[in-house]
């Protein structure tokens, strides 16, 4: 009779990470820690342009790295790995077409990421991330810490790098500006103006729909050049007035309804108090905002975008995502009164206040 083996030493890392049931949660939070090359994975195609390359039909590796100067087997094994988050398919052996997802990295399609995937793929975000721990110790902006210039002197400073970032702002106004057409009532209104409109996307879109309405554009002069001729290719350059100024300065400028789209969220509460001050003291007696931003939600399952979008905030200009409490308090110490909040396209909603008082 042989003799009893003794029992094996447990190996308390042989449970981490599982439940009685098995998941592995280890390779769960191994493939979030290694996203960062996934999406630079996708920072690559975008940049070589590979997803219009494939717009058609399904085509061989070698003849997309013909097309890109790149390395065949280098670029084969980007594509191979891509066929595992499902942007691309090997439909044959060296023969890559699209997925749905993959058509999304496409420069000109309903949806495209593609110019956001090149903004958040640039040098000014990817370097600021690099340092993420530093506005998490001091609750600062990183972009100024690395590179010693806030968000918008840099894009100055660095023209090369700014169409990436106001491509990416230009489409998502694109997106916008027909929601909001669609869920807001102009009737009544005279003057719209759109503050921090940049090229007046959103501004447009409201004229081209309301033909009795007048537009005010106002942004920092740099932003809006060109605005007058992209406003007019529209059809409604004739209506629009196109305005170069500081936010932070007083508006030189009455309307029935500022918009400020996408901006407040850019700026820490001190400077948000400040921008609609000066909406406040340029508003008439019955003019109104309306402030579009995201609003953090309470759904956690619907959350995630937003969260990351509010530590983007950080990290990039300094700013943060709120909720509707904090925007109504934003109001509040502006002397506006918070009227009501009209959701848009996902994420985003529309924030409406008018004068509360006279402004001391």
């Amino acid at each position: 009779m042989s003799e009893k083996q003794p029992e094996a030493e447990p190996n308390p890392e042989a449970s981490v990470g599982k439940t009685e049931k098995g998941p592995n949660f280890r390779a769960g939070l191994m493939q979030k820690v290694l996203g960062y090359q996934v999406s630079r994975a996708i920072y690559v195609v975008a940049q070589l342009n590979l997803a219009d390359l494939l717009k058609d039909e399904a085509r061989t590796v070698e003849q997309l790295a013909q097309e890109t100067n790149s390395n065949p087997a280098a670029l084969y094994r980007l594509l191979r790995m891509l066929t595992m988050v499902e942007v691309f398919e090997e439909t044959a052996p060296h023969r890559f077409a699209l997925t749905p997802s993959g058509q999304l990295l496409r420069k000109s399609v309903p949806g495209s990421l593609y110019n956001m995937i090149l903004f958040f793929g640039s040098p000014r975000v990817w370097q600021s991330w690099e340092d993420f721990s530093y506005s998490i110790q001091t609750g600062e902006n990183a972009t100024n810490h690395v590179f010693g210039v806030p968000t918008w002197e840099y894009y100055s400073q660095h023209p090369e790098e700014a169409p990436a970032f106001y491509n990416f702002m230009t489409e998502s106004s694109n997106q916008l500006g027909p929601a909001v057409v669609a869920n807001y009532n102009f009737g009544g209104l005279g003057v719209v103006a759109d503050v921090g409109g940049a090229q007046g996307n959103i501004i447009a879109a409201i004229l081209k729909a309301n033909p009795h309405l007048k537009g005010i554009l106002f942004d920092l002069p740099h932003v809006t050049a060109g605005a007058s001729q992209h406003l007019a290719t529209t059809g409604v350059g004739e209506r629009c007035q196109v305005i170069g100024g500081n936010m932070f300065e007083p508006w030189p400028f009455k309307a029935d309804l500022y918009l400020i789209a996408r901006v407040l969220h850019d700026w820490d509460d001190e400077h948000t108090i400040a921008i609609l001050k000066n909406c406040r003291q340029a508003m008439g007696a019955n003019s109104k905002v309306a402030v579009i931003e995201r609003i953090l939600p309470q759904d956690k399952d619907a959350a995630l975008l937003y969260y990351l979008s509010d530590l983007h905030m950080l990290v990039g200009p300094g700013g943060q995502e709120r909720s509707l409490q904090q925007y109504q308090n934003l109001f509040k110490a502006a002397g506006l009164n918070f009227t009501r909040a009209i959701p848009l396209n996902p994420p985003f909603s529309l924030i409406e206040g008018e004068p509360e008082g006279l402004l001391s």
